[in-house]
């Protein structure tokens, strides 16, 4: 490898991103969630529960195996150009009952879930601060989430669960060197290992028409950390320092969801949910590669409540149960004006969601198709740098910025009673 080589992988590692959220809190985690806008704390009672709420596994009664898609298209803009482009992933899901006997007779089963994005496991890109970019909506959202739970019904009124979700972390090294012959060579190790972060439910059922839930979930994150080591000999005639390429790569704050459902009939769903989003401790998406960097202004994202709002109605059509479904939630963005070095652009966000149910429930296997669409529209904004709060010698590298979008989401999954 060459000088000229060296140097152009170097870059290439700091190609500019940030650190986003997650799939499963841009959209929420399923297909029946997501069309209800991303509530689910006092109704999932399928896979979905292992995110939404854990508590809601132990409603389960028969073995169920789910696949899916869902595909989203960003078209978020800066100054009226568009940044932001497609990702698609799989949902995998299952729920199986656990056969006890005595008290404990119909009162656990176990949930999974996974979704894989199709075009990588985990991809990393690290940003240089300041350049601007959108912090929280991810237009590669690359990494994969596995998630496993389960539910406990203590009595007929309350259950409990507890899940954990684990996404993919980056570790790895470069080291270069050169031969006999002052030619460069690198050599690379990279490695995917797991970081987990907890979720506890409870839901409790105050009547057959009322039911309300309360979800916890710990901060959600993958990091990356890759160090960049020389030995060059007399190649060349400066000595490198070790440059450490770290940061994070997709994050969700600590959530705290409150929920209530309520039934006015057997066929009528409203479902009302308040949420605690802790962003004041979003970290920064990256760490200065050598000691000597100045440190960086922290993001100071701010923490927030959103609120979602939901309905679904149920019609039975000969053997085929038809559930149509619809939300809304507002996501109010975490992010101050961005006058200073740091430039983690975010918007408000409105998000309205349609979903369609079918379940055959008579044949030898019965058959469930679940879609969901979304369209997260972002209020237009407006950024203006302050060169006061730039640090010294530095330039703002813009003036002024307006950011604004759509995000359009869809998903279908099939889902089979064993």
């Amino acid at each position: 490898m060459h000088a000229r080589e060296l140097l152009v992988a170097v870059a290439v590692l700091a190609v500019v991103r940030d650190a986003r959220a997650s799939t499963l809190d841009l959209y929420g985690f399923g297909m029946r969630a997501p069309a209800l806008a991303g509530t689910g704390v006092a109704t999932a009672n399928d896979y979905e529960s292992v995110y939404a709420n854990p508590a809601g596994l132990a409603e389960v009664t028969e073995k169920r195996a789910t696949v899916g898609a869902v595909i989203a298209d960003f078209r978020t803009k800066m100054d009226g150009d568009i940044v932001g482009d497609s990702s698609s992933g799989t949902v995998l899901g299952g729920v199986v009952p656990i056969p006890l006997e005595g008290w404990a007779e119909d009162r656990f089963a176990l949930g999974f879930g996974f979704y894989v994005p199709n075009q990588a496991l985990n991809r990393v890109r690290a940003p240089f601060p300041g350049v601007p970019q959108f912090a929280l909506l991810e237009n590669r959202t690359h990494v994969i989430a596995i998630q496993f739970a389960v539910g406990v019904k203590l009595t007929e009124k309350l259950s409990v669960g507890a899940g954990v979700i684990v996404l993919a972390a980056l570790r790895g090294g470069i080291d270069v060197t050169t031969d006999a012959n002052q030619n460069f060579s690198a050599d690379s190790e990279q490695r995917l290992i797991a970081q987990f972060s907890p979720v506890l439910g409870a839901r409790w059922k105050a009547s057959s028409r009322l039911t309300y839930g309360l979800v916890a979930r710990a901060p959600v994150r993958s990091d990356y950390d890759i160090v960049v080591t020389s030995d060059l000999g007399d190649a060349l005639p400066l000595t490198l320092p070790e440059i450490r390429i770290a940061g994070t790569a997709q994050y969700d704050p600590l959530i705290v969801a409150a929920e209530a459902a309520w039934r006015p009939s057997e066929k009528l769903l409203f479902v009302g949910h308040l949420a605690y989003h802790r962003w004041s401790a979003y970290p920064l998406p990256t760490k200065n590669p050598v000691p000597a960097t100045p440190d960086q202004q922290p993001p100071g994202f701010k923490d927030r409540p959103v609120p979602r709002l939901a309905v679904e109605w149920m019609r039975e059509v000969g053997p085929v149960t038809l559930s149509m479904r619809a939300g809304y939630a507002f996501m109010w963005s975490p992010a101050p004006e961005m006058k200073g070095q740091q430039s983690l652009l975010d918007n408000h966000r409105h998000v309205l969601s349609l979903g369609l149910g079918v379940m055959l429930s008579k044949g030898p296997l019965p058959v469930r198709v679940d879609l969901f669409t979304q369209w997260h529209r972002l209020q237009k904004r407006t950024h203006v740098k302050d060169p006061e709060l730039q640090q010294e010698g530095e330039m703002p590298l813009f003036d002024r910025i307006g950011t604004s979008g759509n995000v359009f989401v869809a998903g279908a999954a099939l889902g089979l009673d064993l």
